[in-house]
């Protein structure tokens, strides 16, 4: 069992930013963090183990989507870095066919409108991005909402439809990782499931593609299944450090149409700019930079159920902390104050009664930081729940 051990009571640079807070908070409060001030809010200093790649004052934000940890490297010079790029997907992702967009929405309705019909059934978690539901009600297809991340709720909705007369194609969408609550998605299990009952598998790996993995194929790298699903989309703005997202095919006879849909190709220079962090993820250095956001991952995580702080989810570069629907607000602009960029997610993103703050780790991110960020997260609700 994990055994939360106490950090050293040292000074914090964040300490004197809370106890000035008199002007900005109820009486109550600001004399409750002044008559703690020596015994509250105690963290290591920071002490950044800086990389090249990045500027110090990324150290205090967790709120910025970058997990690796990187500022994008010089364009490189090649003859057309969009059909190389769109080769280089598809050896990541193991599947026959790549194709890039210029956003993740183009490439969403794209692989949507490429392997639909009207009147498909299509089992959609309900983790998935809400522009989904809207493609696949313009699409004319049927969309059933499934608790996230929950194979047994994927494999209820298979067999009541699979034993409905009448019943057409049946598609499962899921997201690698729900970007809310850090769920994976038992994506093996799940290909198996939908081969077992004639159903084609569409995986959203925007979160993950990168970023996990030892080679940065995600999740479905980590489980095993790597070129099982049937269509894999994902947005390059994550990880990758430009705009624009992608989908994989592993029917190559669904190429031309999914071409066809495309509007225009994406940039020239995006193109390169995912090249070369394509090298870095590929590289000794990008399995190095995993492995650090694994492990500040891990850090937090076990810090903050030490300290009876509810965290959601598994393990990833996010890090969902639960709020009280009451102090989510007030806890808020607390970290603001502090100084620390966290990102406040409520409804209609998640339910009304379950706020929560989105923690996006980098590699970047150094021990000091999280232990840091836990001790400061841990005395700003506690604050707020003995009001």
């Amino acid at each position: 069992m994990f055994r939360h051990t106490p950090r050293p009571n040292r000074p914090n640079p964040q300490v004197q930013d809370l106890l000035t807070l008199g002007s900005d908070l109820p009486g109550r409060v600001a004399q409750r963090l002044q008559t703690r001030s020596h015994s509250v809010l105690q963290a290591a200093t920071l002490n950044e183990v800086l990389s090249p790649f990045t500027p110090r004052s990324r150290g205090r934000s967790f709120s910025a989507q970058d997990p690796l940890g990187v500022v994008p490297q010089p364009a490189l010079t090649v003859a057309d870095p969009v059909h190389l790029l769109n080769t280089r997907l598809a050896r990541l992702l193991q599947l026959p066919i790549a194709v890039t967009f210029t956003s993740h929405e183009q490439a969403m309705r794209a692989a949507l409108g490429t392997v639909l019909q009207p009147g498909d059934a299509v089992i959609l978690d309900a983790a998935i991005d809400s522009a989904m539901f809207e493609t696949v009600w313009a699409l004319q297809a049927r969309p059933l909402r499934c608790p996230a991340a929950s194979l047994a709720g994927v494999e209820r909705r298979l067999r009541r439809l699979c034993s409905a007369p009448g019943t057409g194609r049946i598609w499962v969408v899921v997201p690698a990782i729900s970007p809310f609550a850090s769920a994976m998605a038992e994506v093996a299990d799940l290909a198996d499931l939908c081969h077992a009952f004639g159903a084609g598998l569409i995986v959203d790996v925007t979160q993950d593609l990168g970023s996990i993995g030892q080679f940065g194929g995600g999740v479905m790298e980590v489980q095993g299944c790597l070129g099982r699903a049937d269509v894999v989309l994902g947005s390059f703005a994550r990880t990758f450090c430009a705009p624009g997202g992608f989908v994989g095919l592993r029917n190559p006879d669904l190429a031309h149409q999914l071409r066809r849909a495309q509007n225009r190709p994406i940039a020239a220079s995006h193109a390169a700019t995912i090249l070369a962090m394509l090298d870095l993820v590929e590289s000794a250095e990008g399995q190095r930079r995993r492995r650090r956001l694994h492990a500040v991952s891990l850090r937090l995580r076990n810090h903050l159920l030490a300290d009876g702080v509810p965290v959601l989810g598994q393990a990833s570069p996010i890090v969902p902390v639960r709020l009280s629907p009451q102090a989510a607000h007030a806890c808020t602009a607390l970290m603001h104050s502090a100084g620390i960029g966290v990102s406040l997610v409520k409804r209609p993103a998640v339910a009304s009664h379950a706020p929560r703050w989105c923690l996006h780790l980098s590699a970047d991110h150094s021990p000091a930081d999280i232990d840091s960020l836990a001790d400061l997260i841990r005395d700003v609700i506690r604050s707020q729940s003995r009001r």
